[in-house]
């Protein structure tokens, strides 16, 4: 388990498998790409330092750090999750009517849609929990401090590269058609879905 080579194989695959699940990002960017590829990477790119920034806080052991502070965990937790319900139900409400074509305006900046990635990814907290555990779990502690910097930089860096590859599925020729088709229906599910993490976020413990 001390190899450092093993240590971030085991790192790589057990991130992989967690950026995977749903999750609030992924609603996000799906939404979003499925619209416009270039509008989708951008969000997704928005998702980044934001995960540096809770796998550095975990790197560093501020786990129970944030644990003591429980105001500031609350804090953060409901300000996020009322963002997300903000950003789910203006998802929903600005979903076209049935058969209408799909809007091409740009509505938003390239900074307004980092901005968007940044903060949705921001909202989860726990994420240091996770990063905390997962590098205990690995004895990713026990590596040079050239390595954990690599590690925190890595972590984030797949998930976007599994992101951007949710992107390139979701403006594809085929999903652009299918999106067409349904657009009506797949923003509505999707601000709904946006809106049920925050809801989970506000009530979670």
């Amino acid at each position: 388990m001390s190899d450092p080579i093993h240590i971030m194989l085991l790192l790589a695959s057990a991130h992989l498998f967690t950026v995977m699940s749903p999750g609030p990002n992924q609603a996000l960017v799906m939404a979003t790409a499925a619209r416009n590829r270039r509008d989708g990477f951008i969000v997704a790119a928005g998702f980044w330092p934001a995960g540096c920034i809770w796998a550095s806080m975990g790197m560093l052991g501020m786990g129970e750090l944030m644990r003591q502070i429980a105001w500031f965990e609350i804090a953060l937790r409901v300000a996020c999750g009322l963002y997300l319900i903000w950003l789910g139900v203006r998802i929903f409400r600005k979903a076209p009517p049935k058969g209408a074509p799909v809007p091409t305006k740009v509505e938003r900046t390239p900074l307004q849609l980092f901005g968007m990635g940044f903060l949705t990814n921001l909202g989860n907290a726990k994420a240091i929990a996770y990063f905390a555990s997962v590098f205990a779990a690995t004895g990713a502690y026990v590596l040079p401090w050239h390595l954990q910097l690599v590690a925190i930089f890595m972590m984030p860096g797949i998930g976007f590269a599994w992101n951007a590859t949710v992107v390139l599925i979701m403006s594809s020729g085929p999903m652009r058609r299918f999106y067409q088709r349904f657009i009506h229906w797949f923003d509505r599910a999707s601000g709904t879905l946006l809106v049920l993490f925050g809801v989970k976020l506000l009530v979670a413990k």
